[in-house]
């Protein structure tokens, strides 16, 4: 129930950082409708137990601060490119390893937000996935870079 009541709160703090507002009126409308949304989406399997919801938070909390790290890194190639330093642009191929289709679409949005990253595409039939770099000089550096961020957080946020 605390989780719903958590989510609830989230919810209808989007939505009034979405209005901009914190009237009595929106705060009031905001909290029916989060916490409908939260009642009505809640996991209907047990809950985790709370050292395996402090295992996910922290594996969330190093996503983000990873892919902030990812960001502002890539926005300093993107820059650099832009100005005409010298650079390599091409595509790397990173192995898919265990990947499920849930791990593969968390790995391509968080990999999609830094700007000197594009997934291209993903081939089943060779296990690899394509990525585009605006510098893929050290290619060797990328996979590995992609497979410590799928063996240190990324399939303990996604299952």
């Amino acid at each position: 129930m605390i989780g719903v009541v958590v989510r609830g709160a989230a919810l209808t703090s989007i939505y009034l950082l979405v209005l901009t507002s914190v009237a009595w009126g929106d705060v009031l409308v905001g909290a029916v409708i989060g916490l409908g949304l939260a009642l009505a989406l809640r996991p209907r399997r047990p809950s985790r137990g709370l050292r395996d919801s402090l295992a996910l938070t922290l594996a969330i909390a190093e996503a983000l601060a990873r892919t902030a790290v990812e960001t502002v890194i890539g926005s300093w190639r993107v820059v650099r490119f832009c100005l005409g330093a010298r650079s390599s642009p091409g595509f790397v191929e990173v192995q898919r390893e265990d990947r499920n289709r849930h791990e593969l679409a968390f790995w391509g949005l968080l990999t999609g937000a830094a700007p000197d990253e594009v997934v291209v595409d993903v081939d089943p039939a060779r296990g690899v996935m394509l990525v585009h770099m605006v510098d893929a000089d050290d290619a060797e550096h990328v996979r590995e870079r992609h497979r410590l961020g799928q063996e240190r957080w990324r399939h303990r946020v996604v299952r």
